[in-house]
Order: C-alpha cells, then structure tokens, then sequence
C-alpha cells in the first residue's frame, strides 16, 4: 500500500485517525479528506480488515435504544415504542393516535443503514414506512418482523429483522446534521455539524464539503454554551429562542457522549418541524467496549442476534475475530503481523477467510479455541498460522495447536510458520507430535504453501 519513499515516511509520521482513505495513514489535505479524517472512527463498515487492525470492536445500539437514551439525557425525540410483531406495532399506533399523532412512522430495526431503500425477504420494498393508520401499520408490520432486509451495507445476505419502531411523524421543514466523533488530530472530540442533513455525510463532503463545519472541544474544560450558539449559527439558526433551544440540545448531546463513553454520537437527521421545534430524528450511536465495566446497563442491551457466531465464539474466549469472505484461515499474534499475512496470501493468489489475533497473552486453551472456531467455518479451505514470538511464546502455540488435534479432529491442511521467543522448542513440540502440518521458516514460502493446498 505504500508506493514511495516519500510517502512511506508520511506513513510512519502521520496519525492513524488521519488516514483520509481509510487504508494508511496519510494526513488529509483539504475539506472533504478532513472530514473523512473524522468519519474514519464512524464508517468502521467501510473497511473491515482495516478495522481489525484496532483488535477493539464497539457496541452498537438499534434506533429504538439510542432514542430511549437520548431521551433519558433530556434531548428531543418523537414519541414512540418498540414492538416486536405486528399486533404490539398495531397496538403502539393506536395509542399514538389517541395522543393526537398524525402521521405513523414505521422502521424495521437492523443494525445498518440504508433502511428506507432496503428489499425484505418477504418483497416488500422499503423497511421504513410513513403510515396514516394502525391497520397500515400491522400490515407493512406483517411483512417486516421475521424476515431479513437487504440494504447496501447489509450485503445480500441482509440482516433479521426482529422488532420494528412505531412512533409519531412530525412536520419536517428543514433537514440537519449533527455529531460528535473523537477524533486524534484534535486530542479528543469534535463536534459535526452541516445544514445538509437526512442524506449520507460523507456524500455531503464529496459534493459540498464547505457545508460541513468542525467544531473541535476541549476535552479538559469541556463544552458550554458558546460552542453549542456556534453549532446553531453554522446550522443557520436566526432567532434567539431557536439558537439558546440547539445550544441546549447541543450541551445535552455533548454530555451523553461523555458520561456513556461514546465514540460516535449522529443524529441524521437533526431536524427542525413547522412548529419551530427540533428533534432528533435518528440516531447512530457507538460505544467503546473497554468500558463496558462501568457502562453494564447499556452492553447489557446489546443485541446477541445480529453477532456473527464465530466473532462472538471469539468474544467470549477473548480471541479477536472478524470473518472475511476467502478460503484460508489465519491465526496470528499481533495486528500489523495479521494484516501483512492477510497481504501476502492475497499476493500469492489466495484469499483470507479472517482475521484472527489471538494477542500475546493467549493460553494453549485459547489458541485451541481459535482453530475450532476456524475450522468450524465452512468456507475455510486450509489454515495458515504466522506467530512471531515475543511475549506470545512459540510454544503455546505449538501446545495450543496439539489440544486443537485433540479436542477438534484438524481435517483441513495446515500450515504454521514460527519464530522469535522458544521457536526450537515449538518446532519440537510440533515435530514430535502427530499433527499433519508443514512448518516452514519463511513467511513468503508459507503463505504460498497454504495457497497451493487449495489446488
């Protein structure tokens, strides 16, 4: 990925958050690769495997949990619940009605974007829908809870939908946008904000990035009020009443983000309704799992069925684990060291079925756990294993690899490369034992064995 001398050296110099392209870390040059550089920690979909580089994954809430939280910090939201078939949808539409609601809202409940121009299995176009009735509501209902919507960052393989969101409809007369995100140039968060809202930020940079303006905070004296009349008067906000009203929610935003260890706060739209109030539409908000010691109440809500099993197998053993689409596992210590094997099969002709950390601390129970979780996934066609031992020692692995044989048949060909820290003694370990492998010194050679037992 790094072409030139001159750019290998940006590389190396530049932090990560800065990468405008999301591949290396190159600093951005103008508007529109600026604000990419404070989407990178949002767009975490965009590229995986670059993702995994992080080994750090965060929470993600549904709709209806991220707008239940912002009401609990006293931001403006529509009046609504969650329902998980078409009578309780029925049900909630019927009460909103006697509240005086004009319109319905319904959304199918998934964790990707892109819902109102999704496909359900079920071939009902659209997994949002703008109802005027409750016997409109169960219907389209009908056709969402229980099947899988398809959108363009689902994949064809889309996403259940388990529960759908009935609230009111307001009047919208102005769409927004509205951010937080941390951000490493400014050593902490920065606020987002453009009158472009309901629509892909990022497309917004594209055509129109002077419309996006940054608002970095300070993360030691904290956000006041002058930043949120800033935000306002970027939003275009004119009155008084209107300007103190954002700055409020604003401070309220600001303070969600904070107290729940929040590495992404968006609201798109931020919108303001023909009675001159603004609410937040919806809501996208991810949490850092490093804390999910002291924010027990909000993990605690996260949606297990959305989890890829082999990614949550890996959770739970501590491995980190994020599946590709190739056909050859791989097992290694260390982030850059996954990322270069990843290349290097790709070089050679193969494709990597996932990238696979087992850290430095893993045990031989650990590793064995990984090559079960590889081998249990049918489209893995052969393991290459690349440990450079430092405080991950050679010979756990090579243990880990015999309690593997001897918990799991290893039925796929394997190949392991290892060196650094007791290599001779995992060599030996592997030499003397019954496991089918090929071990082999060099990296180049192994990642080209692992391709030709495919063929």
């Amino acid at each position: 990925r790094i072409k030139t001398a001159s750019s290998e050296e940006a590389c190396v110099q530049a932090p990560p958050s800065t990468c405008p392209k999301r591949i290396c870390p190159f600093p951005p040059t103008n508007a529109q690769e600026q604000l990419s550089a404070e989407m990178f920690a949002v767009r975490r979909q965009a590229a995986p495997a670059f993702f995994a580089l992080q080994a750090r994954r965060f929470l993600n809430l549904h709709e209806y949990q991220s707008k239940a939280l912002l009401g609990k910090f006293g931001l403006n939201v529509q009046k609504g619940a969650v329902a998980a078939n078409a009578t309780e949808a029925r049900q909630v539409a019927e009460r909103l009605k006697t509240e005086g609601a004009k319109d319905l809202i319904l959304k199918s409940q998934i964790l990707a974007g892109g819902r109102g121009k999704g496909t359900l299995s079920s071939g009902l176009k659209g997994g949002v829908k703008i109802c005027a009735t409750p016997d409109e509501v169960e219907g389209f209902a009908k056709q969402m809870v229980g099947y899988k919507l398809i959108t363009h960052q689902t994949g064809p393989e889309g996403q259940n939908v388990n529960k759908v969101l009935v609230h009111e409809g307001v009047d919208i007369v102005k769409e927004l946008y509205l951010a937080i995100v941390l951000d490493r140039k400014y050593g902490g968060p920065v606020l987002i904000a453009s009158k472009e809202g309901g629509m892909d930020i990022e497309e917004v940079a594209e055509k129109n990035p002077d419309a996006i303006h940054l608002f970095p905070v300070d993360i030691v004296n904290g956000m006041d009020k002058s930043t949120g009349l800033k935000v306002a008067d970027a939003l275009g906000f004119t009155s008084e009443a209107q300007k103190n009203e954002v700055a409020a929610q604003v401070e309220k935003l600001y303070k969600l983000f904070c107290d729940t260890d929040a590495v992404q706060v968006e609201i798109n739209p931020f919108a303001l309704t023909d009675t001159g109030d603004v609410y937040c539409v919806d809501a996208k908000i991810n949490f850092d799992d490093n804390a999910a010691f002291r924010q027990r109440e909000l993990f605690d809500q996260e949606d297990e069925d959305t989890k890829d099993p082999r990614e949550a197998a890996a959770e739970k053993h501590a491995l980190n684990y994020i599946g590709l689409d190739g056909n050859i596992g791989c097992l290694v210590n260390g982030a850059g060291l996954a990322m270069a094997t990843m290349d290097i099969i790709q070089l050679h002709g193969g494709t990597p079925a996932n990238f696979l950390d087992v850290g430095g601390s893993a045990n031989k129970d650990q590793v064995a756990e990984a090559f079960r979780i590889l081998q249990g996934d049918p489209q893995v066609k052969a393991i290459l294993v690349n440990i450079f031992g430092g405080i991950m020692k050679c010979d756990t692995i090579a243990s880990g690899i015999l309690a593997a044989a001897q918990a799991v048949e290893l039925k796929l060909p394997l190949v392991v490369r290892l060196n650094g820290t007791n290599v001779d003694l995992g060599r030996k370990i592997l030499a003397e034992s019954d496991v089918k492998c090929q071990v082999i010194d060099d990296l180049d050679e192994a990642a080209k064995a692992a391709v030709a037992t495919l063929s």
